[in-house]
């Protein structure tokens, strides 16, 4: 059976907005949100039930390995990019969005946007979703 919560990335340069965002994502779904440089330290197992991941774009493209993603990240359902006009923090993830990207998982929001938007996206997804990954990252992110 497929689990109903989401597991979601939140990126985005403005911190207020992201943190703000994930948070209220979090809530509305009754999952944790965990900031990403507590995972990448402290290197915690991800929480089964689904979570919501927030990060500033320079944390997400490191590697795993050669060539890989961050386990946490190669998990995620949708990566949920918070940017405006001004933002040029595509040129500091560029390899995690066009991975995302290819795969359909990306999805663009201004800062602004409605939490509607967004949980509209989200839930899109979820109906998507044929299969939980396999136990997760070894590991740990």
């Amino acid at each position: 059976m497929v689990s109903a919560a989401p597991r979601l990335v939140v990126i985005g340069a403005n911190e207020g907005a992201r943190l703000a965002r994930a948070a209220r994502l979090a809530g509305h779904y009754g999952i944790p949100r965990l900031p990403a440089a507590d995972l990448l330290l402290r290197r915690q197992p991800l929480p089964p039930g689904g979570y919501v991941i927030d990060s500033a774009p320079q944390l997400l493209d490191g590697s795993s390995g050669i060539g890989g993603l961050r386990p946490a990240l190669a998990f995620a359902d949708l990566v949920v990019l918070l940017h405006g006009e001004e933002w040029t923090g595509a040129d500091e993830a560029r390899r995690v969005l066009r991975y995302y990207e290819a795969r359909g998982m990306l999805a663009a929001f201004p800062p602004d946007a409605p939490d509607g938007d967004l949980i509209v996206a989200v839930d899109a997804v979820l109906r998507g979703r044929t299969e939980d990954p396999p136990g997760g990252p070894a590991g740990g992110p």
